[in-house]
């Protein structure tokens, strides 16, 4: 097959300090024909000014655009404009304070020509660095390398992908056909986790996962990521519980909109025949029923005492998911009872990793 021409998206926002070397690790790929298109949105620092520095200084043979959207629509709204612009078969995606490894693009391609071209969602591993850019001697276990071949191609059913959200593709490392969007449109301003809503569309639209088992991204660390500030708690003291809690009702009101995303896609799959007529009510069921899901264990996190019982039994005597059950059995509980509870676990852990 013809080399396609592959677009690689740079979003970015508030990210001075990284966006040279995430720029230079996209000039550094070595596929072509290759566009590198670099969407600020609207940073209230000097992300955009710095990249138009380095885009002054590159000489290399990629088309290169450096652009910013007209007021800051937040990472969804950067990522449709940053698609507006693009012009490639293939979508690579990248992060303003990641870093691709210069095959990334190359290997990607490969993936996707061995799958007839017929994955609309590519991702691979990715290697973790701190803030400086130091490797971090830890990875994501949720694919274990030593059971996976070099490259995997997998698909997902509408049901299973709604209850589970499975395949998991970590968005630092994904990839996307462009026929994702000419099909769906523009992604949901408003989602903030936008891996998860393309991979949908990649089910919705009987599309294929491809999986490259090896580390093409390095994965910056740092207390402004969306995922790890949400799960970063370590100081045991009550002030960091409730800060802690108030964070994971923040992450859970987000899949309330992922979910309120899925429906919307679900609709314009089903109009374009992907869904049939007899299907569609069983779709709009789960996907009701999984973010009712989310904004009930949002109020777990929020209500007083007597309702979060009454909550925790509308969610767990009518289901069985004993390890989410168990992860909030604590809410059956006063504050008053479970906070030293989990304060005192958290200090144990603190003594057994020291």
């Amino acid at each position: 097959m013809e080399n396609p021409l592959v677009s690689f998206l740079i979003g970015c926002y508030n990210q001075e300090a990284y966006i040279r070397e995430a720029m230079e690790g996209a000039f550094a790929q070595d596929y072509s024909p290759l566009e590198i298109v670099v969407s600020d949105d609207c940073s209230t620092d000097g992300t955009f000014a710095v990249a138009q520095q380095v885009a002054r200084e590159y000489r290399g043979p990629h088309r290169l655009v450096v652009t910013r959207t007209p007021s800051n629509r937040g990472l969804t709204g950067n990522c449709n404009h940053a698609f507006a612009q693009a012009k490639g078969e293939l979508f690579v995606l990248s992060a303003g304070d990641d870093i691709s490894v210069p095959h990334r693009t190359r290997r990607l391609v490969q993936a996707w020509n061995e799958s007839g071209r017929k994955a609309t969602s590519l991702h691979s591993r990715l290697a973790i660095m701190d803030q400086q850019g130091k490797p971090v001697d830890e990875e994501y276990v949720d694919r274990p390398w030593w059971c996976e071949p070099p490259v995997v191609h997998e698909r997902a059913t509408v049901a299973e992908f709604v209850r589970r959200r499975r395949p998991h593709v970590r968005g630092c490392t994904h990839a996307i056909s462009r026929k994702l969007i000419e099909l769906f449109g523009p992604l949901p301003e408003g989602v903030v986790y936008e891996d998860t809503a393309l991979s949908f569309r990649t089910v919705l639209a009987g599309g294929t996962f491809t999986f490259v088992n090896e580390p093409l991204v390095r994965y910056r660390r740092h207390a402004r990521n969306i995922t790890f500030a949400l799960h970063n708690f370590r100081r045991p003291t009550r002030e960091a519980v409730r800060e802690h809690e108030q964070k994971r009702a923040t992450e859970l009101e987000r899949f309330v909109r992922l979910y309120e995303g899925f429906a919307r896609d679900a609709e314009r799959a089903a109009s374009l025949g992907f869904i049939s007529a007899g299907v569609l009510p069983a779709v709009r069921r789960g996907i009701l029923r999984e973010g009712r899901r989310f904004e009930l264990r949002r109020q777990l996190l929020l209500r007083p005492w007597l309702d979060r019982v009454r909550i925790f039994c509308a969610l767990y005597l009518t289901t069985i998911r004993p390890r989410e059950a168990l992860e909030n059995a604590r809410f059956l509980l006063p504050k008053e009872i479970y906070i030293p509870v989990l304060l005192a676990r958290e200090r144990w852990h603190a003594a057994r990793s020291s």
